[in-house]
C-alpha cells in the first residue's frame, strides 16, 4: 500500500516536472528528519513518541515571494506497550499524508532564504494494536492545518539545501495528538 502511494507521488511530481520545466518556476526535492508525536505515555511501561520521517514534495514559484507546494509524507510510527489486569497490551501508530500549502519566501542573502507556510493536511493514522492477546487494526483520516517554517540555502543555481519545522495535528481514536517535525533535504529548481 505505501509502495502504490509513493510510486502515485513520484509520478504526479514527475508529471508537474515535466509539465512547466520550460518555465523555470516548478522545483522537486525531498526530506528526512524526526517527528516528535505528544502521545500521553504516561502508565504505560514503554512508550517511543519519536519517529524517523521522510516527504516528497514539487511545488511552484508564483514570484520570488509567494509558492505553491503539494507534498506526500510519512510521519514514521511510535510505539507503546503496557501492562493492563495483568496482560501484556501494545500498539503502534503510523501516520501518513498529503498537503497542500501556501509558501512565503523572503531572500536574507545572495544564497540564503527564510520561508514560512501554511496550508492543510490530509492525514490518515493507522492504529495496530495487542490488547488481552487479541489483535486488531483500524485507520482514521482527518484534515487539519499544517504550518511550517525554514531555510533554504542555494549550493547551486539550481539545487538548493532545506530545513524545516512543521506541524500538524493528527487524529485518531477520539484523540487529537501535535506531530512535530524536524527535517532537512534537496530542493531542485528547474
Amino acid at each position: 500500500m505505501l509502495k502504490n502511494k509513493l510510486v502515485i507521488a513520484l509520478l504526479a511530481t514527475a508529471g508537474l516536472m515535466f509539465s512547466a520545466v520550460a518555465s523555470a518556476q516548478v522545483y522537486v526535492g525531498g526530506t528526512v528528519g524526526k517527528a516528535q508525536w505528544s502521545d500521553d505515555c504516561s502508565g504505560l511501561s514503554s512508550c517511543d513518541t519519536n519517529a524517523s520521517t521522510y516527504k516528497l514534495f514539487s511545488g511552484y514559484n508564483i514570484n520570488d515571494k509567494f509558492s505553491v507546494e503539494g507534498s506526500y509524507y510519512s510521519l514514521g510510527t511510535i510505539n507503546a506497550n503496557g501492562n493492563i489486569a495483568g496482560t501484556q497490551n501494545s500498539a503502534s501508530l503510523k501516520g501518513t499524508g498529503f498537503e497542500l500549502a501556501g509558501i512565503y519566501n523572503q531572500a536574507l542573502t545572495d544564497k540564503l532564504s527564510g520561508f514560512a507556510k501554511v496550508g492543510l493536511t490530509r492525514v490518515k493514522v493507522e492504529n495496530n494494536f495487542v490488547a488481552q492477546n487479541v489483535s486488531g487494526s483500524d485507520s482514521q483520516s482527518s484534515t487539519a492545518p499544517v504550518f511550517g517554517i525554514g531555510l533554504d540555502y542555494k549550493l547551486t543555481s539550481q539545487l538548493a539545501l532545506r530545513g524545516e519545522i512543521e506541524t500538524r495535528k493528527v487524529k485518531y481514536n477520539g484523540e487529537k495528538d501535535a506531530v512535530n517535525n524536524v527535517s532537512v533535504g534537496l530542493k531542485y529548481n528547474f
